[in-house]
């Protein structure tokens, strides 16, 4: 019996280590995204966040179906909406009914959009996330915003895009 535990304990620690955060595909969400009047499909959604001076939140997931090729050279595709978390939300069911802007940070390897199909990843002039319901680790939201398309070779679109979704994320807790 003993040697039966270790074994299983041999086998299962390296899967563990193949998950993506710790978690199997199965604890992800699903969201879909518009761009430009196509749809997206995004799984293995996530909500991780940081409360108090220097909250956070991140939802972040990948292109359904398209996990092995990148959405331009060298960039994994698909949908990450980051910002600041208000200092006053104290407990993640504080976040249910509201709305908050997200941000880009533009440092080359970072997106907020980025599809096969799209052409480039997108990243957000303006635009807000809202949190519609949290329930247990489940936080349904939306998003919209107008995006610039930057082409991955220094080339960015003159005119930004809009860009729109809605998903439930599976929240990281710690």
């Amino acid at each position: 019996m003993r040697w039966a535990r270790v074994l299983l304990t041999v086998m299962a620690v390296p899967a563990l280590g193949c998950a993506d955060g710790g978690l199997t595909p199965d604890e992800g969400g699903t969201a879909t995204a518009v761009v430009v009047g196509k749809t997206y499909s995004v799984d293995e959604v996530r909500f991780s966040f940081a409360l108090g001076e220097d909250g956070y939140f991140r939802v972040e997931g990948h292109h359904a179906g398209h996990h092995e090729e990148d959405c331009v050279p060298g960039l994994w595709g698909g949908l990450a909406l980051y910002g600041d978390m208000p200092a006053e939300v104290e407990s993640l069911a504080d976040l249910t009914g509201r709305e908050l802007p997200f941000e880009f940070s533009g440092d080359g390897d970072d997106f907020n959009l980025c599809f096969v199909g799209t052409n480039g990843l997108l990243g957000v002039q303006t635009g807000t996330v809202r949190f519609t319901s949290v329930d247990g680790n489940k936080v349904k939201f939306s998003f919209t915003g107008d995006f610039v398309v930057y082409d991955g070779e220094g080339g960015e679109s003159t005119v930004p895009v809009r860009a729109s979704g809605t998903g439930t994320a599976h929240a990281e807790t710690n």
